[in-house]
């Protein structure tokens, strides 16, 4: 508990735990709708992710929530929201990767 008071205490008005939350809420999308276009016959666009991370939860779980962490530590929390705009956009994207493959 002691943790966790200063961290809530670095989430000010710019970044939010809304913001937060919503980016790792994106990320584990992105890797459900990875899975289901991998699955149908897609592959993974990601350059830096092979197939099987990109589509594990777990792991974008990890990966987004240490993002979180280091921009709220370092104060860049206000990075959150074009961040989530771009994985609106991600997720938009497989989405209509899994529209065409089925």
């Amino acid at each position: 508990m002691s943790v966790v008071r200063p961290l809530v205490s670095r989430v000010d008005a710019g970044t939010g735990i809304a913001s937060c939350a919503a980016f790792i809420i994106l990320n584990i999308l992105d890797s459900v709708l990875t899975a289901v276009a991998l699955g149908l016959g897609s592959h993974e666009l990601n350059p830096l992710l092979s197939p099987t991370l990109g589509a594990d939860p777990a792991f974008k779980w990890l990966i987004s929530s240490a993002v979180v962490l280091t921009l709220v530590l370092a104060r860049r929390g206000w990075l959150l929201k074009p961040l989530n705009f771009g994985m609106v956009l991600v997720c938009a994207w497989n989405s209509v990767a899994i529209l065409t493959w089925m």
